[in-house]
């Protein structure tokens, strides 16, 4: 079975597969380096995938680096649908005053850095890294429209936005005859389920595509780290300590590994990978349009993939579903959506 189809990015006529690509790992020294990178999206395009998803931020701007010295040696440009985001400050360097957030400067300005980047006269996604509430939402609304009128992007959306500023922007793009967000990407796993609160039945309801990182908890959900301390090996270990731990102090809790504890039961009487699980309950959850992976290695691409090609029997799947749904239960936040960083 190839699970690797191929469906309408929301309202739009753009066809993404229903499995993206991230690339927070390339380019940095805790992830993948430049070759093996290129043999990941190679394997990856293989298998079918045609959406990638990048950001200026990743390894300092290195991970588009990366993709666009890939799409430069391949010329595979054309069969891709690639993203990236902007927000966060400018790549590799302490950011200046009007090198962070969503003002119209700024996000002329990392376009072009982009482009640069990925060798590439345009991407075809081009997203707000996170909600920035020091810039009037008409003001980004506005940057982004002329950067698609200038050919410099297709299409536009949002990453890590609380529901109601979403639909405020609608109805300014709306009422304003502006670029809408077409795509939102956000976390969305079994022990992060704040999206499904609001979020997944607005952009239902509004034709707006849905993008989710960290199906498997950034391998929190892969049931290999012990309750004591994570795996140094891993994103939770020395990359996660130089920022502060901020993975760490998301799932480290004994809640989240209860519901661990019950996915890897569930795998082992039922025979299935326990990546299968989790990988498909985002899958089938109404609204999301495709999970987004990402590998440090050909061996853990490998070991996604075939999870993703697989399917567990209807009667695993509910038990999967059951799990989920006492944790949300009874979790004592909610999680979504993350607080913006600041301006």
């Amino acid at each position: 079975m190839n699970a690797v189809t191929y469906r309408k990015l929301g309202r739009t006529g753009l066809k993404v597969s229903n499995l993206c690509l991230g690339s927070d790992n390339f380019g940095n020294q805790y992830g993948a380096d430049e070759s093996t990178s290129h043999r990941i999206l190679a394997h990856a395009i293989e298998d079918g995938i045609n959406f990638i998803d990048t950001a200026d931020v990743y390894a300092g701007g290195r991970s588009e680096e990366v993709i666009g010295n890939f799409l430069a040696r391949t010329g595979r440009r054309k069969d891709l649908v690639i993203t990236s985001k902007f927000r966060m400050g400018a790549p590799g360097a302490t950011p200046g005053p009007n090198e962070v957030g969503a003002s119209r400067k700024h996000a002329m300005d990392a376009i072009e850095g982009t482009l640069k980047r990925l060798r590439t006269d345009h991407v075809d996604l081009y997203l707000v890294h996170a909600w920035d509430p020091s810039t009037p939402l008409e003001e980004t609304l506005r940057a982004l429209d002329d950067i698609v009128r200038q050919g410099k992007a297709r299409y536009v959306g949002c990453s890590n936005y609380p529901a109601w500023v979403v639909m405020k922007s609608l109805w300014l793009s709306d009422v304003r005859n502006l670029v809408r967000f077409e795509c939102l990407q956000s976390v969305f796993n079994i022990v992060q389920p704040g999206l499904a609160e609001a979020m997944l039945p607005m952009c239902l309801e509004e034709g707006v595509a849905v993008t989710t990182y960290s199906a498997l908890g950034s391998g929190f959900l892969t049931g290999k780290h012990p309750r004591e301390a994570p795996l140094e090996n891993s994103k939770f270990g020395a990359r996660d300590r130089a920022r502060g731990s901020p993975l760490t102090k998301r799932y480290w809790d004994d809640l989240k590994f209860d519901v661990v504890d019950k996915l890897k039961s569930i795998a082992q009487e039922s025979g299935q990978p326990i990546a299968r699980l989790s990988l498909q309950w985002v899958r089938e959850t109404p609204g999301v349009t495709c999970p987004i992976i990402g590998a440090r290695t050909e061996e853990q691409y490998r070991g996604l993939i075939e999870a993703w090609n697989g399917e567990a029997p209807p009667e695993v799947m509910e038990k999967v579903r059951k799990v989920a749904a006492e944790y949300a239960v009874n979790r004592s936040w909610t999680n979504y959506p993350p607080p913006p960083p600041a301006a």
